[in-house]
């Protein structure tokens, strides 16, 4: 994505040259989903689907502009409250709000244009990486001097106290802390991060379903509450401080349907652990294995796949040189990610799309994809 278009979109509609450029990445998550909101592992990736921001300050309100959703609802950012909800406009606002709050500083009203080559509503963080964006672009031009964790962490509290979604840590920490050919291995407890490198010679491919990601606030909000209640039975913090033996021994108390929530959450941690262990070791039958069990999970135990995420799954296991493959994102639409030989890519991404169209009927859209630095100031 190259900075000299963005500067010229930028001038064309504003009359000067920005004052920087910043880019902050999209993610997959090639393991541990539904599990950061439980205090569990995630194991995602930045890749090179991400965001870039033409910036300069621009008083007395921030003007924002994005290539793909066209023109923001213009806002004060030292004024800005919870309840402001216009267009996209309500990420950079709550970015803004969140930041000023924490530092207890005036941030700069802005003149901003935002392009983007993550596919909307795929499920690989659209929303985090324009929340990163426009963090560091105020953390460089208000001299805050925040790092990349805090923002994340500020990027958050965005999502959940002002954009109203009650979501965990992941996207905000991957799109802010990644690194160029590495996974990362998150405690969403603790915040520590292990990088851990993906085998030369495996190549991420997301493999877009073209179904609009359809979880919607409420269905989130629902799945979280059934994880509380089955931490209040079994009397846990957090369902990451349970085993599959407490599991067994309160399902007399449980409803079913709380039951295989737990389960999937308690399961997917273990799978996340085995997970690390087994792309340390280049152990590429038990990573394909362990993606497949969460995409099972998923789909029964967690139930937030649907009829094209599991079409699309099935098409690349069945598709030559994939290694594994399972839904990635909040689910009910979206994309897979896949692990692929990177000599097959092509051969792999010819067969999944035409398996996926004769299952049904739809053209879906395979991207091959580098796993990339985190959010981040280019150009200043």
């Amino acid at each position: 994505m190259p900075s000299k278009g963005i500067r010229a979109a930028f001038y064309d509609r504003f009359g000067h040259e920005p004052t920087l450029v910043a880019i902050s990445p999209g993610r997959v998550n090639l393991i541990g989903e539904h599990t950061d909101y439980n205090d569990g592992f995630v194991f995602p990736a930045a890749i090179d689907r991400g965001m870039m921001l033409a910036a300069s300050v621009r008083e007395p309100v921030t003007q924002v502009f994005s290539a793909q959703l066209g023109e923001g609802q213009p806002f004060e950012v030292s004024k800005v409250t919870r309840g402001f909800t216009p267009s996209w406009s309500k990420y950079p606002a709550g970015m803004g709000w969140a930041v000023s709050r924490h530092t207890d500083q005036r941030l700069p009203n802005l003149a901003a244009i935002v392009d983007s080559n993550i596919p909307i509503g795929s499920g690989v963080s659209s929303s985090a990486a324009l929340e990163l964006a426009f963090g560091v672009s105020w953390n460089h031009l208000a001299k805050l001097a925040l790092d990349n964790r805090e923002l994340a962490k500020l990027g958050q509290i965005c999502e959940n106290q002002f954009v109203g979604v009650n979501s965990g840590i992941m996207d905000q920490m991957a799109c802010a802390l990644g690194k160029a050919g590495h996974a990362i291995f998150l405690d969403t407890r603790s915040l520590e991060i292990e990088y851990v490198p993906v085998p030369q010679g495996l190549s991420i491919v997301l493999c877009d379903t073209k179904k609009e990601r359809a979880l919607t606030s409420s269905a989130y909000n629902e799945r979280r509450s059934e994880c509380e209640e089955a931490c209040a039975i079994m009397k846990v913090p957090k369902l990451r401080d349970a085993d599959e033996h407490m599991l067994f021994v309160a399902k007399p108390k449980m409803s079913d349907v709380v039951y295989r929530r737990a389960k999937h959450v308690i399961t997917e941690n273990n799978r996340c652990l085995q997970f690390k262990e087994a792309l340390g070791k280049g152990d590429l039958s038990g990573v394909g294995s362990l993606m497949t069990a969460s995409h099972n999970s998923l789909r029964f135990s967690y139930e937030v796949s649907c009829e094209e995420l599991d079409a699309m799954a099935e098409s690349a296991w069945a598709s030559p040189g994939c290694v594994g493959a399972r839904m990635t994102g909040a689910g009910f639409g979206g994309a897979c990610v896949a692990l692929v030989y990177t000599e097959l890519v092509n051969e792999f991404t010819e067969s999944v799309l035409g398996l996926y169209k004769l299952a049904t009927g739809l053209d879906g859209e395979a991207m091959s994809c580098n796993i990339v630095d985190g959010s981040r100031i280019l150009e200043a």
